[in-house]
């Protein structure tokens, strides 16, 4: 029985272990810049389903110092090279302190996604754009290494302190 709950409970920890680092297509962060007023953030990401968790396949854009009650128009491009090949993907308001965010949530084109621009409805030179080439902060491999090893330690704790809480066998010989 001892066995089969240490068995078991190696199975579960190293399940966890594997889907911890769960980031199954992408995860980037780019900086918007630009000439004028304003600056931002793009992410993008998928998140593999876990036990825990369903899925996530979103890009996001948040913009700061862009001007009050503005329109802009976000738009993306899965070409890292032609300034021609831009697709507006949605639009968004900001708000009285010129800050505003914009959501686009299980669209199949998320992880191909390499630049961003976000464009003044207006006309008006409001610009802000990014490329994922040059990620914010993305998860470095010694991040995602670190996790494997605290899981892999907590595993091994597990299974020592289920081994130490285990009856010991007792060698005294039974009186008839």
């Amino acid at each position: 029985m001892r066995k089969q709950w240490v068995t078991a409970v190696v199975m579960v920890a190293l399940a966890l272990a594997m889907t911890v680092p769960a980031w199954a297509g992408c995860k980037v962060q780019a900086v918007l810049t630009g000439n004028h007023a304003g600056t931002g953030t793009a992410e993008k990401k998928m998140l593999a389903a876990t036990l825990k968790s369903a899925a996530v396949n979103k890009f996001e854009v948040d913009v700061s110092g862009a001007g009050a009650g503005v329109i802009y128009v976000v738009m993306v491009s899965t070409d890292t090279a032609s300034p021609f090949h831009f697709t507006p993907v949605g639009a968004f308001l900001t708000d009285s302190l010129g800050v505003g965010e914009f959501d686009l949530k299980n669209s199949a084109i998320t992880c191909s996604i390499q630049r961003v621009k976000v464009v003044s409805f207006s006309g008006a030179a409001n610009t802000v754009s990014g490329n994922f080439n040059n990620p914010l902060n993305d998860d470095p491999p010694e991040v995602q290494n670190e996790i494997q090893l605290e899981v892999q330690n907590e595993v091994q704790n597990v299974i020592e302190n289920e081994i130490q809480l285990e009856p010991q066998p007792n060698n005294i010989a039974p009186n008839p």
